[in-house]
Formats: C-alpha cells, sequence, structure tokens
C-alpha cells in the first residue's frame, strides 16, 4: 500500500498530513490541511499528484513517499477503529509537534512510521503505543485514555527486554523512550499544576512526587545508545536522526539542571519541595554531546559545563576568562549552512533551517554574555542581537524551540517588546498545538514580573532564573 505525505511549506512552517488511498484508512482531520486537489485524490483513491507551487501565495508542496518495509504487511497488528484514527491522527498532527533537531520532519515521520508498523514484535509495538499515547493527548487532553496507552507501551518495553534487548530492536526503544519523553514535556504544566491540587491521585496513577518523567525516559534512550555504541551500523545513515533527537533533548536538559534546584538540600530547607533520592533519573550525570552531534549543540555543551557561578573560586581567575573569550568566538564563527540532500522543490525548507541555526547561535551568545557574568544591564551589543532575533522570528513566522524563545523573551524590558514574544509564542501553540510552551509562557511572565519590582536595582542574571526555574516541582524542558 503507498502512502503520501504532504508536506506543506509556507513562509517556514511546515504541515504534514497522510493521504491513504483507501477513503476507510484515513482521518478526516488531515483534510482540512490538505489543497483541495488532493482532497478529491482522496475521495477517489487515487495517488496524490505533484501540485505546482503557487509564487504568490510563497507556499511549496512536495511529496514523499512513505515505503515500509516490502516484506511486511501496512498494519501487522490488528487496530480498533479508534486506534486507527489515533495513529492517523497521529501521523497527520501529532507528529508535527515532536521538537527535533533537523530540517525535514517529512523524513523523520517516515522513520518513526516504520519502526511502529514494521511488525509485532513486542518492541514495535512500543512505538506504536507510545505514539498513540501521544494522539491521544494532542487529540482530547491528558485523559485515562492516555495513562492505558503509556501503560501498554511501557509493558512492551519491559517485555522484549526481559532477556537482553537485541540490536535490532535498539532503534525502536530509542523512538519508543523518546516519544514518551515528549508527552511528558508536553503534559508536564497539567501535571505540576495537578501535583498541587490532587497529588493523592496522581500517586495512584503512579505519578511520584516531584519526578521530571520526560528525563527518565530520555535517560534511558541516552543509555541505550551509550551501550550500543555510536559507530554501531543501525546509527548509520537514517537512524542517526534518533541519536541527533536524543543529543537535541540531552543537551538542552544540561540547562534545565542548571538552574532546577529542586534537589539541592539548601533549597528544600527553605521551600515546600520534596527531594529527589540518590536512586532517580536526576542523580544520574547527564551525557555530554557525543562527537556525532550538530556543532552548535556541541558548543551549547560546552557552554553550560563552562560557565561558573560568582562563588566558584575560579570565576576571577584569568583561565576561566580566556575560556569564555575562546568559547565565545567559536560560537560567533558558526557558519548556519543549508543541510545537504534537500531537493530544489523543498529550498524552503533550507532557508528555515539556516535562520533557526543563526536563532540558536545568537540565543547561545545572548546567555554566554549574560550568565557569565550574572550581567543584567543594558549592552548595545547584546540589544542588536536581540533586534537581529526579532527579525528572524518576524521572517519565520513560527517558531517554536523554547530555549531561544526563552533567553530572547528574557531581553524584553517594555510592555512593546512582550507582547512580540508573547505573539511569536501564541504563533507557535496555534499552528504545533505546543501545549508546553504555555510553560514557557508563565515562566516569562515570572521573570518580567521580578523586572518589573527591581526598580532600583539590577537582579542576579543567573538568581532570576534559578528562582523562577526551580519553583516548578516537575523540572522544565527547553527543547
Amino acid at each position: 500500500m503507498s502512502v503520501w505525505v504532504a508536506a506543506v511549506v509556507a513562509k517556514g512552517y511546515q504541515h504534514e498530513a497522510e493521504l491513504d488511498p483507501f477513503p476507510s484508512g484515513c482521518s478526516w482531520d488531515c483534510k482540512k490541511f490538505l489543497p483541495d486537489e488532493l482532497c478529491k485524490c482522496y475521495i477517489m483513491g487515487y495517488p496524490a499528484p505533484r501540485l505546482p507551487a503557487d509564487e504568490s501565495s510563497h507556499k511549496v508542496f512536495a511529496f514523499q513517499r512513505l515505503d515500509p518495509p516490502m516484506a511486511l504487511s501496512w498494519f501487522p497488528v490488528n487496530l480498533g477503529y479508534e486506534d486507527r484514527e489515533l495513529l492517523d491522527h497521529f501521523i497527520c498532527m501529532a507528529s508535527s509537534t515532536l521538537a527535533i533537531f533537523e530540517p525535514d520532519k517529512n523524513e523523520f515521520l517516515s522513520l518513526l512510521v516504520r519502526l511502529a508498523l514494521s511488525d509485532s514484535s513486542p518492541s514495535s509495538m512500543a512505538v506504536l503505543q507510545s505514539a498513540l499515547a501521544l494522539s491521544s493527548f494532542h487529540r482530547h487532553g491528558l485523559q485515562a485514555g492516555v495513562f492505558r496507552f503509556k501503560a501498554r507501551a511501557l509493558r512492551a518495553l519491559i517485555i522484549s527486554c526481559n532477556h537482553c534487548i537485541e540490536s535490532p530492536t535498539v532503534p525502536q526503544h530509542i523512538a519508543a523512550s523518546m516519544i514518551l519523553c515528549h508527552l511528558e514535556v508536553c503534559s508536564s504544566m497539567g501535571l505540576y499544576l495537578l501535583l498541587n491540587k490532587h497529588s493523592p491521585a496522581l500517586k495512584m496513577l503512579g505519578m511520584p512526587n516531584a519526578q521530571s518523567l520526560w528525563f527518565c525516559h530520555l535517560s534511558e534512550a541516552r543509555h541505550l545508545i551509550d551501550n550500543a555504541g555510536l559507530d554501531r551500523q543501525y546509527f548509520q545513515g537514517e537512524f542517526s536522526r534518533l541519536l541527533d533527537w536524543v543529543e537535541y533533548h540531552m543537551v538542552m536538559s544540561r540547562f534545565s539542571h542548571r538552574h532546577w534546584y529542586i534537589n539541592v538540600e539548601s533549597i528544600k530547607e527553605t521551600r515546600n519541595f520534596a527531594s529527589v533520592g540518590q536512586g532517580t533519573c536526576h542523580s544520574q550525570k547527564v551525557k555530554s554531546a557525543s562527537y556525532y552531534s550538530h556543532e552548535i549543540l556541541r558548543h551549547f555543551c560546552i557552554m553550560f559545563e563552562t560557565i561558573r557561578k560568582p562563588t566558584d573560586s575560579l570565576y576571577h581567575s584569568d583561565e576561566y576568562e580566556n575560556s569564555l573569550r575562546c568559547l565565545e568566538n567559536r560560537i560567533t564563527n558558526i557558519v548556519p549552512l543549508a543541510p545537504e540532500g534537500i531537493s530544489d522543490t523543498m529550498s524552503g525548507l533550507s532557508t528555515v533551517w539556516v535562520s533557526t541555526m543563526e536563532i540558536f547561535k545568537l540565543a547561545a551568545l545572548i546567555y554566554l554574555k549574560r550568565a557569565s557574568r550574572n550581567f543584567s544591564g543594558t549592552s548595545p551589543q547584546i540589544d542588536a542581537m536581540v533586534e537581529r532575533a526579532n527579525i528572524l522570528l518576524e521572517d519565520l513566522e513560527t517558531f517554536n524551540p523554547a530555549f531561544p524563545l526563552l533567553i530572547i523573551g528574557c531581553e524584553a524590558r517594555t510592555d512593546e517588546q512582550r507582547m512580540r514574544i508573547l505573539e511569536h509564542i501564541e504563533r507557535a501553540m496555534k499552528t504545533s498545538s505546543l501545549r508546553s510552551l504555555h510553560g514557557l509562557q508563565n515562566i516569562l511572565q515570572q521573570i518580567w514580573v521580578q523586572d518589573d519590582l527591581a526598580v532600583d536595582y539590577e537582579l542576579d542574571y543567573l538568581n532570576r532564573l534559578d528562582a523562577v526555574i526551580s519553583s516548578y516541582r516537575i523540572m522544565p524542558s527547553f527543547v
């Protein structure tokens, strides 16, 4: 069976939708995101043709065929009507919320679909059930069905590794863990509110107090990669996308751990926080970025490791100053390049990717200058970088990564500047339905309140971030 994916690129935003040649197989939710010509093909049961680009609207329609393994049927397991609709919704809508670090979500979705539907093995079922859990949450919110699919996914993972994890199933284990990681990130804001009001009920559902489950799933994925070895065959080619996915989340988790102090004894004594035990995910060391990571991610990792607090004995040393200067030069000299392998018909993706990398680069430089010297005052150089970042955000129209939005948003001093960044976040939430961005809005608004209250003095940059991010009982993620 042929499956067509329509990638609709409009000024940098990409929609993805499945077109199934059989009318009974595709959710009607997909149709509202597709041109009329595709809907006609869908109704008639014909493969979707290539549509010409509409230069006046700056839209490019490109089609990519997803080919499951030839020896396998499209559905190696029996799915009920509701589960099939949820799978369609995952392919059409929910998968677009996945926080990945690569330009072509179309190719990435193709990989996930093949991993989920390759066979009826427990490892494949784990990917499928994880996808259904995310789809259910995206479509209906946090309700019993989400927990049911999560339980099935975890059970499948346990069954799959009862004896040992065989090499061919490693990518499926990683994919399932990362989908569950993303689900926990998306639902963490709702869980944070529920923890304060309904903690006993959540414990009955297996939700531990002050435990960031998204980082547990992320740690499991990274553990699988470390045990398998980066040079193994199944991390070459398309499976390298899974490695990039894990590396992006792991590097950004370093930022979260730097500013989230729920497991520090002094904080626990002064605030109503539960400590994190030694046997939990948070007690594990956050892994460094591998050599195979994207260049800018490696520099992010070095930056989070290099920056010291004012209380550190080396804070005023020449060695520290030289390392900061060297790191700033290396980040400044990064040249965002268009990704390889992008066809001319998808050239819009290259433009979006270059702009996205430049925004990450600007955010890194702003954070490095601020955090390395705990500096919150005015700086013409930083103001220029913020203005450049805002111009790029306007050109992109939609931009989802939370870390750059947070760092740029922290620089907003006036109501006009704050409305500008909130509009970017609102657009991102409307186009991708990323509920986790609600948490980013709350964090920025708390930071702005602190700025406004500091009338005759300037707040410490690090302490301001620490205070706001540590107020969350579940560690926020900034992917």
